[in-house]
């Protein structure tokens, strides 16, 4: 059984977000450090960003309008989709 499936995990957090919990300063460090580990497995933080496509952005723009149609903010909502709609296209224009 792994430390991040024993349980351990989850109490070492309790215990580093308690209040009223006292730690020393040794202690802490060790939790966190172990905490940290199994939360974040070598390489977890290597990963490149993902770059945004032009249909990504159009896919939003969709979704915006869709919630701007049901009467979600639609000024605001219309006016982002408008904008990664404007994005997209100066995107996929030839430079």
């Amino acid at each position: 059984m792994s430390y991040r499936t024993s349980g351990n995990a989850m109490s070492d957090a309790i215990a580093l977000s308690s209040p009223s919990g006292r730690m020393s300063k040794r202690a802490r460090k060790a939790a966190e450090k172990r905490l940290n580990d199994a939360l974040f497995p070598p390489g977890f933080w290597d990963l490149p960003a993902r770059v945004k496509t032009p249909e990504d952005h159009r896919a939003y723009a969709r979704t915006l309008r869709e919630l701007a149609a049901r009467g979600m903010r639609p000024r605001v909502h219309v006016r982002e989709a408008e904008r990664l709609e404007a994005l997209a296209a100066s995107m996929e224009a030839p430079r």
